[in-house]
């Protein structure tokens, strides 16, 4: 009898070798990668079995002749420490990538070199011979791999250059070339294979572009490695939500990365296989067979395949969901005096275990969908079957409702409408679709959004593992609706679709440059200059409307109602008095003084002392001789702050806000444009001779006199 909920044992049985032997489920996933050589990046969600996989693969290739092995698993502290070297590279995620790419190549040839050095016929070789000062000094730099890469960057990193020289420099101080060429020698005279497997990456991993950035130049340099040392196999275990960042920040993952991923997935035969085993080495059960050893330890309706089927509408097809709900059920029924599980111990426990699996898939992906608890909400106490129709208006009216939290109310406004949202919702794998040729419910766990939109008379369903949690007013299946539903767990990830929130972004930013300048396209310039303004500022701007007051003499194009609850927003409001916020739209380059003083006009009451006005320069700096000048006549005469925007200048904060962690980088960039007109454009000294014009190249004669580029 069981007296404890864990009886089934942890799947992360790591300390228990031989028990997680005994219970190991050689899948699929598991044969390709002992089988083939080319994938080189294990994806899989919390629960899918990643832990154990890599440690049975170790063990696999610790036996097997011919392969030397080493496992490296860095530590939440020591990732701590790589992020600031790290952060010397620059401030955009292609310079962070780029250097840390080229640093990890370097460590994980150290690393091979020392896996082989013991085997003489690799020490011997003149590759080796050169590579050994390195190995040496590498080894002499700390214990663990994060410990030597981190000592490493900060003895190459030379604090006086700029980023990009720090980058360029890289491979010269660490003899890439010279190493690889070495490493490659000595690999090619020893008849040995080096596999490095990587492990627990979520350790100290932090969802911006620093931490994605050392995951994703980690990821490049095992495939740029594999790729020129075929002798050698780093094989680099990645959550989900760590692979998705990588996979949305990354423009080279289709050329570079997809091709080498290999995305976990349980189908029913499996987890039965796996259910089986877990089950007769718990209860010491003698037969071979995962049908009558299930059916030794159920009874009633869970009897039988139809019902473990039964049990697995409550999970999400992940050993740890399956574990999880059959320990909490034997653990009911030992208290009762029982010793087989029926249906009713599950369902006593389905509801406890319902909401971890949505507490899990909230947490898993609260940055990816910063507004997921809300679109979550509307199905809460309800029927768990909709047309879309039906389902469409109480999503929009979430959405028009808005949000005080500032992430959340950018994502509605990115997200824009319900089919948006829908799409998420598949995406995450918590509503399904009704295929019509079929007639099931397909659901995604990848995601991969439909291939299609969705039409008013499709049908979508809540994922049964969630219903109770939700409190729907439908629980549990008959046999003929479970038959409809089908989790579709092995789709391969199309590199077209890395995430809805960042196709929408990107699809707003390509189309600032298909509006063509002057008065042809002013009329979808001001309303590209809405849509922006209402994403980038969402924090602390609301009510932003376009041509508020069509009919006055005064039209002005852009106003927002300005909370100046905090940061940039409440500096215009108590410096400037600006409650309501204008934004001027001019959809050419070059501005006039007619322009500044346009601007002045509109500014009287609740729209103090400070306006911006957006034209189509390439850049929001000043020149002397003509910008400079009106904006301090303005100041002086008026106490007036003209500042200008571009829309390249609003692109490049919906850039930024491609990771939802990074809202408050639009804050700062605000708050740094305003302090160059304070300490420059008003206060500053203007050389004479500088007469740039605004709009055209300079020569190094005619400079600009300040710059003021997003933070």
């Amino acid at each position: 009898m069981l007296t404890r909920p864990n009886a089934l044992g942890d799947l992360r049985a790591e300390a228990d070798l031989p028990a997680l032997s005994r219970t190991f489920v050689e899948t699929g996933d598991y044969r390709t990668l002992i089988e083939t050589s080319d994938r080189l990046v294990i994806v899989g969600r919390r629960g899918a079995g990643k832990s154990a996989l890599s440690i049975m693969l170790e063990r696999h290739w610790r036996r097997a002749d011919g392969i030397a092995i080493t496992k490296l698993t860095p530590e939440e502290h020591q990732v701590f420490a790589i992020r600031p070297l790290v952060k010397l590279f620059g401030d955009s995620f292609s310079k962070l990538r780029a250097g840390s790419k080229m640093a990890w190549i370097y460590a994980l040839i150290l690393e091979s070199a020392h896996c082989l050095s013991p085997r003489a016929s690799f020490s011997d070789t003149e590759g080796y011979r050169l590579l050994k000062p390195h190995l040496d000094r590498w080894i002499a730099s700390g214990e663990t791999l994060a410990e030597r890469y981190r000592h490493t960057l900060k003895r190459i990193i030379d604090p006086t250059l700029s980023p990009e020289e720090r980058i360029a420099d890289l491979p010269k101080n660490l003899e890439l070339t010279a190493l690889r060429e070495a490493m490659a020698s000595a690999c090619g005279r020893c008849a040995t294979s080096i596999v490095l497997v990587i492990d627990r990456l979520d350790e100290g991993y932090e969802p911006d572009i620093v931490g994605t950035g050392i995951i994703d130049g980690l990821v490049q340099a095992a495939i740029d490695l594999n790729t020129r040392i075929p002798q050698i196999k780093p094989v680099v275990f990645l959550r989900d939500n760590i692979f998705r960042a990588v996979q949305a920040e990354d423009p080279d993952y289709s050329r570079n990365i997809e091709g080498r991923i290999l995305r976990l997935h349980w189908d029913e035969e499996s987890l039965f296989r796996f259910t089986g085993k877990r089950l007769a080495r718990a209860f010491k059960i003698d037969a071979e067979s995962s049908l009558k050893i299930w059916n030794r330890c159920v009874g009633g309706d869970l009897k039988g395949r139809e019902g473990f089927s039964r049990c697995l509408q409550l999970t999400l097809y992940r050993p740890r969901d399956v574990l999880g709900l059959l320990n909490e059920a034997f653990y009911v029924a030992s208290k009762r005096g029982q010793r087989e599980i029926m249906l009713e111990h599950l369902e006593s426990t389905a509801k406890t275990f319902s909401q971890n699996r949505l507490d899990d898939l909230k947490k898993e992906y609260q940055w990816i969908v910063p507004g997921l608890r809300h679109y979550i909400g509307i199905f809460a106490d309800a029927n768990p079957e909709y047309s879309v129709g039906d389902i469409v208006g109480r999503i929009e009216q979430l959405l028009a409702a808005g949000s005080s939290d500032p992430l959340v109310q950018q994502d509605f406004l990115i997200l824009e409408d319900a089919q948006c949202v829908l799409r998420a919702l598949y995406s995450v794998g918590f509503i399904g679709i009704r295929d019509k040729g079929s007639g099931n419910f397909v659901f995604c766990h990848d995601g991969r959004p439909p291939d299609r939109e969705f039409s008013a008379v499709d049908r979508v369903l809540v994922h049964p593992c969630y219903w109770m949690a939700l409190n729907c007013s439908r629980c549990s299946l008959n046999p003929e609706q479970a038959e409809e539903i089908y989790d579709e767990y092995d789709i391969e990830v199309s590199s077209e679709t890395p995430g809805i929130r960042n196709n929408r972004i990107k699809a707003l930013m390509s189309g600032l440059n298909i509006i063509p300048e002057g008065s042809e396209g002013a009329s979808d310039f001001e309303q590209w200059c809405h849509k922006a303004i209402r994403i980038c500022f969402a924090k602390s701007l609301r009510n932003v409307q376009l041509k508020a007051n069509k009919k006055a003499k005064s039209q002005r194009d852009i106003v927002a109602t300005n909370l100046g609850e905090g940061g940039a927003w409440r500096r215009v409001y108590e410096d400037y008095g600006s409650r309501q916020v204008l934004f001027e739209v001019k959809n050419f380059k070059g501005l006039e003084s007619a322009d500044y003083h346009q601007v002045l006009s509109y500014l009287t009451g609740d729209y103090g002392k400070l306006a911006f006005v957006i034209t189509r320069d390439e850049t929001i700096d000043l020149y002397a001789k003509k910008d400079v000048e009106w904006v301090r006549d303005l100041y002086a005469q008026h106490r007036i702050l003209v500042v200008k925007l571009t829309g390249q200048y609003l692109s490049k904060l919906l850039d930024k806000l491609r990771n939802p962690q990074k809202h408050d980088a639009v804050n700062d960039a605000i708050h740094k444009v305003l302090d160059t007109y304070t300490r420059l454009y008003i206060a500053g000294q203007t050389d004479t001779k500088d007469s740039g014009c605004v709009g055209k190249k300079k020569s190094k004669k005619q400079g600009k006199i300040a710059k003021a580029t997003p933070g």
